[in-house]
């Protein structure tokens, strides 16, 4: 059978979408997932990780901002290697032979594009929209002002959503299906182009479907295949926000086919009446959602419970500097282990929220811990100038376990010639020997991690801002050839860092240098990230004292500021350090720089919003 893509786009689904993947996992057609997750608040990619650790058949592609559905959808795209690709939500449960069903019928219908099937609702009721008329403006005008109850009466009353007709015993053609479950032919696909990503969520799949017929293809509906679609588990948390996409989808829609086909007077009443709609449901939601939080669905059989984290029990764990790069890992980690994570910050950020996640808005120099919440280790991503006063605070507390974040700046800047770096490096030293010495005083056992080049993408300030510049201005500077070497280190793998080293008494009373998987000269980090954009590498020398003085003026722009004259005189250094001594006692194993893992046969390289 022709190997099927099957590309699921995440936003916050929870365990439902390792349930999504394992039934996909155990298809008897042959299949590669790709999980495109448009940065996920919850521990739905840590939980798949768990469930799936070196499965083949799954790439996950972590964007650095909310994509939408569409353009989520485009980007995981080029990474597809089969004939088919399957458009999956990561709420649905597929059975193992749905996907061979599926590739039957479309090799006996030559002439069809893409195909759907019957979609059930956890009740078992045909979920609406899996079997649809095109609603132009006429039918929605019908459903909006529920003119539809004269159907009985004229067919002209008919509204687009054919839920509660008979149901046919074989495929037939339709207009539309759902965007929760649509198998494509890449052939067709081809033919017709990639989504609209003027659609941030709903109506794309409407919009695709149009240009399927108006390019001569069929379009199938499949009703002796049948899978479950849970339903709204992405949106439940931000149900206005869904709402308004929503409607605005539905008008870019109508404007883009049917401006010129339909008396102005109708598309007018059409767009106001769903203007109205909107305004009328959300104002609904304000009242009766904005305090009670809806309760994520759940599927009819409960997930795979999670396995216990080493100890047992739900062991509590505080974070300080909790919406930091590294924790925006490291937090779902923890809660999927099982581990009760408290997690401090002065703003703490809006989060899906997580049986097992506190958050607690407090300043950790200023404000009094009180106990920690009654946890026992302490992972502390703020500045570790902060963590020994942080220590002594806790000293009466069960805390017996410390992991801190220091840097290799502590080497690199030690004799800088400018003076904050020279300060930034001695405090570092200072506060990792005071450190030592208070856990040796109060019986706690530390460790310090001192990272290189931290990135994430859309997040740091080192690799991002090199992205923002060649992007904004099409090209680099820099002093000499660029030869330095670099070992620039993604977040995730310090935080995977952190949970390895937790329970490991290897590591205990130790400081680790953590750099990257590969290294590489500066010049090449700033071809590889260019590259990576689809941007050229355009690289323009400049003398050492210009770009001194260069980077001293762009430092009074705000998204420039932590930028320094002394950086010119670093490109041209080597910046190496060996994490040899974490991969023997942790099993420390570092990506390359930008890598998401395997690399399918046809690869390009990975765009820079593909890891976040």
């Amino acid at each position: 059978m022709s190997l099927i893509s099957i590309i699921i786009v995440n936003f916050n689904a929870g365990p439902l979408l390792s349930e999504c993947v394992r039934s996909a996992l155990a298809s008897t057609a042959p299949v590669e997932i790709i999980v495109a997750d448009n940065r996920s608040q919850d521990a739905s990619i840590a939980d798949l990780r768990r469930r799936f650790p070196g499965e083949p058949r799954l790439k996950i592609i972590e964007n650095a901002d909310n994509l939408g559905f569409a353009k989520a959808n485009n980007a995981a795209i080029p990474w597809a290697r089969g004939d088919y690709l399957l458009f999956l939500n990561p709420d649905c449960i597929i059975q193992p032979d749905t996907l061979a069903r599926m590739l039957e019928t479309m090799a006996a219908r030559p002439d069809a594009g893409m195909a759907g099937c019957l979609i059930r609702n956890p009740d078992g009721s045909e979920q609406a929209g899996c079997r649809r008329s095109v609603p132009t403006p006429w039918r929605t005008f019908i459903r909006l002002t529920k003119l539809s109850i004269l159907a009985k009466y004229n067919p002209r009353f008919e509204s687009y959503v054919q839920t509660g007709q008979p149901m046919p015993d074989q495929p037939v053609e339709v207009e539309a299906i759902s965007g929760a479950f649509m198998l494509v032919r890449r052939s067709a696909m081809d033919r017709v182009g990639l989504m609209d990503e003027g659609y941030f969520m709903h109506c794309e799949d409407l919009d695709w479907c149009m240009r399927f017929h108006q390019s001569g293809l069929e379009i199938l509906f499949v009703p002796t295949v049948e899978i479950l679609h849970v339903g709204g588990v992405c949106s439940h948390s931000r149900p206005i926000s869904v709402e308004y996409y929503k409607h605005k989808g539905m008008v870019r829609f109508y404007r883009k086919f049917f401006r010129r086909q339909y008396p102005a007077m109708l598309m007018w009443l059409v767009l106001m009446a769903i203007g109205m709609r909107f305004l009328v449901r959300a104002m609904g939601y304000l009242l009766t959602h904005t305090f009670i939080p809806k309760p994520t669905p759940m599927l009819t059989e409960p997930p795979h419970p999670l396995p216990p984290p080493p100890g047992g029990g739900h062991r509590k764990i505080l974070v300080t500097g909790a919406s930091s790069l590294i924790g925006d890992y490291l937090l779902p980690e923890l809660a999927g282990l099982g581990f009760e994570v408290h997690a401090l910050s002065r703003n703490p950020p809006r989060r899906v929220p997580h049986p097992l996640l506190h958050w607690h808005r407090l300043d950790i120099t200023q404000d009094d811990p009180g106990d920690a919440f009654g946890a026992e280790a302490i992972v502390h991503l703020a500045p570790l100038w902060t963590l020994p006063p942080l220590v002594e605070k806790l000293a009466g507390s069960r805390v017996r376990r410390v992991i801190g974040f220091s840097s290799t700046s502590l080497f690199t800047k030690f004799q800088s010639s400018y003076e904050k770096e020279r300060l930034m490096a001695h405090g570092l030293k200072n506060s990792e020997d005071r450190l030592a010495d208070l856990c040796a005083t109060h019986g706690m056992e530390w460790t310090v991690f001192r990272p290189t080049l931290v990135y994430r993408l859309g997040r740091d300030k080192n690799v991002t801002t090199i992205a923002n510049f060649v992007r904004r201005f099409g090209f680099f500077p820099l002093v000499g050839s660029g030869h330095g070497l670099r070992q620039p280190v993604h977040a995730e793998d310090l935080a995977r860092a952190c949970v390895q080293a937790l329970d490991n008494p290897r590591t205990h009373r130790k400081a680790y240098n953590l750099s990257g998987g590969e290294t590489l000269t500066y010049r090449e980090m700033v071809e590889r990230i260019a590259h990576s954009q689809g941007q050229p590498t355009r690289i323009v020398t400049i003398p050492l004292p210009a770009f001194r003085i260069f980077l001293r003026g762009l430092s009074c722009l705000p998204i420039y500021r932590h930028l320094t004259p002394e950086m010119a005189n670093r490109i041209n250094l080597d910046m190496c350090f060996d994490h040899g001594p974490a991969t023997r006692d942790m099993g420390f194993d570092p990506r390359a720089f930008l890598a998401t893992g395997p690399e399918p046969a046809t690869a390009r390289p990975e765009p820079l919003r593909a890891r976040g």
